[in-house]
């Protein structure tokens, strides 16, 4: 079984574009003949990651992206962080009597994006618009799913979250 992890690390680690990979050596140099030199992972690893021109500004992002997650404790610690920050968001849902629902099951949620919808299309967009109003941008969801999509990244600060749960609860009390 081969194995090779390729993620786009773009928001939590870097700029757009940004991508790590992760290579077991016994795998390197097993590339196919067709495969471009750009894209052989040995070239990369023989040339210590410098076979082209390196996007030298992502790298730097990415090392002061990396600094400051040191500075907050590591991985851990950001994990433990973005834990709170999106149990925040599941509790005002989940406490909002079916006026917000995830449409994610409990076990496969994820604590970077959470979706959720209200009864109605109308009601969203007021939402939206209240979101505006405080300086809560992009909720708006994905344009083929819809709804509300509140992005909790690394660098999503607590406040801005307790912001968007107040609204949540103060915007369920106006229009339940």
């Amino acid at each position: 079984m081969s194995q090779v992890i390729y993620g786009g690390a773009q928001k939590n680690i870097g700029p757009s574009g940004v991508t790590i990979v992760i290579v077991r050596e016994d795998l390197l140099g097993k590339a196919r003949p067709i495969c471009p030199t750009m894209l052989d992972y040995k070239t990369h690893a023989e040339n210590s990651s410098l076979y082209n021109t390196p996007p030298c500004y992502a790298v730097y992002v990415c090392g002061l992206v990396f600094e400051r997650l040191l500075a907050l404790g590591g991985l851990e610690a950001m994990a433990a962080r973005n834990e709170a920050k999106a149990g925040k968001v599941f509790s005002a849902i989940a406490s909002s009597q079916g006026f917000y629902t995830c449409p994610v099951a409990p076990g496969v949620r994820s604590v970077m994006n959470i979706p959720f919808t209200m009864a109605t299309p109308e009601l969203e967009k007021a939402f939206l618009k209240a979101c505006d109003q405080r300086g809560l941008m992009q909720l708006k969801g994905h344009r083929s799913v819809g709804g509300i999509r509140a992005s909790l990244y690394n660098a999503m600060p607590d406040d801005g979250v307790d912001a968007l749960v107040t609204l949540m609860n103060e915007f369920r009390v106006q229009h339940a």
